[in-house]
């Protein structure tokens, strides 16, 4: 009996040396109403550097948030957090942030310095989300703040990418594209239409520096190129034999798959697309009767050859505004034994491609 007496004692000491230590560490956690919760910041061009914007909540008390506008301008980007820690109460911590927003002037001037600043921090989460305006970002983040909402150009991105049109992008994505060879970066494009923040497409660099603006069908384009385009959705023309005006009819995408092979490494270069497209198609004109199996058919190749068509015009305008987000140039290099950025980048608008778009329609609905 002493033995297990002994034994619950020297328990009964573990347990309270463990919970000692634990609350010790619980005591050097930061308290939330002491410390300024970076979420959103937004970086301009300014006449002698930077102007940065950052969107800090303030936590007055439970269930309740406010949200706070802090603006200051710096000769860099290494200075914008310190001298805006100058503004503040209460110290900042950033491990909270989760978009950084680059207004059009700064974004064509380069924003190498912005993503190598982000991506060395190791407070800073990889799945924070970047974008472009077309205006200053501090106009944008005016808007934002009415919304009360910290997350609110974070969350527009994540629910696009995951249920509309957008390719997946991310701190990380943006950190691949741009140091990877043979592929450039696209982000988020901002704008306000009627008072309201609206995604109107994507901003597409070469190297660090904003060069052109696509559509959010053209978005859609890519993201099917690039992954499983579930859940995107575009409006597809159609007009029958005997129409003398086209129609549309709504695709959503049940799921898609993309293969490249490489033809010739050139220069130039030729690539083959395929693409195996599962859709559902909605709001179709009443001339069309989808119960009946051959024009069941014939709208699958219509629109077999419209997306052959729209993906050969977006192959085009990447490379007469040299810009890769496809990464035609990765897919390249990678059946090279003597790959040269340059070369590739010289003969880039020469680039070959032959698109075939395989078109199943699994899903009807009037």
């Amino acid at each position: 009996m002493r033995e297990k007496a002994g034994i619950m004692d020297m328990r009964k000491a573990f347990l309270i040396i463990v919970l000692s230590t634990l609350i010790t560490a619980c005591g050097d956690q930061n308290i939330v109403n002491n410390i300024k919760l970076i979420q959103t910041v937004g970086y301009d061009a300014a006449r002698n550097g930077i102007q940065s914007a950052a969107l800090i909540t303030n936590y007055e008390e439970v269930g309740k948030t406010k949200l706070e506008f802090f603006v200051t301008e710096s000769n860099s980007m290494y200075d914008s957090m310190p001298r805006l820690n100058t503004k503040l109460d209460f110290p900042i911590e950033y491990g909270q942030l989760r978009m950084a927003l680059f207004g059009e002037t700064f974004a064509r001037k380069g924003i190498e310095t912005a993503i190598t600043s982000l991506i060395r921090d190791p407070k800073i989460s990889l799945r924070t989300h970047l974008g472009v305006a077309d205006r200053d970002a501090l106009e944008i983040l005016n808007v934002t703040e009415n919304k009360r909402d910290p997350y609110f150009l974070f969350d527009m991105i994540k629910q696009n990418i995951r249920s509309g049109n957008f390719p997946l992008t991310n701190l990380h994505v943006t950190f691949f594209n741009f140091f990877g060879e043979g592929r450039d970066v696209f982000l988020p494009y901002f704008t306000v239409e009627h008072g309201e923040i609206k995604i109107d497409g994507l901003a597409l660099f070469k190297g660090d520096k904003f060069k052109t603006k696509i559509s959010i069908r053209e978005a859609f384009l890519l993201k099917m190129l690039l992954e499983n385009s579930k859940n995107g959705s575009i409006m597809v023309p159609v007009r029958g034999p005997n129409q003398n005006r086209g129609d549309y009819f709504l695709m959503n995408s049940i799921g898609s798959k993309s293969t490249f092979k490489v033809i010739s490494i050139g220069p130039p270069a030729c690539v083959s697309i395929h693409l195996k497209l599962d859709a559902q198609v909605r709001d179709v004109p009443k001339w069309i009767n989808l119960a009946s199996k051959d024009q069941r058919v014939w709208l699958e190749k219509m629109m077999e050859a419209y997306f052959e068509k729209e993906i050969q015009k977006f192959v085009s305008l990447c490379k007469r505004n040299n810009v890769d987000p496809v990464g035609f140039g990765d897919l390249i290099r990678s059946r090279s034994y003597k790959w040269d950025d340059r070369d590739f980048q010289d003969h880039y608008e020469a680039l070959k491609t032959t698109v075939s778009v395989n078109v199943t329609i699994v899903q009807t609905g009037r």
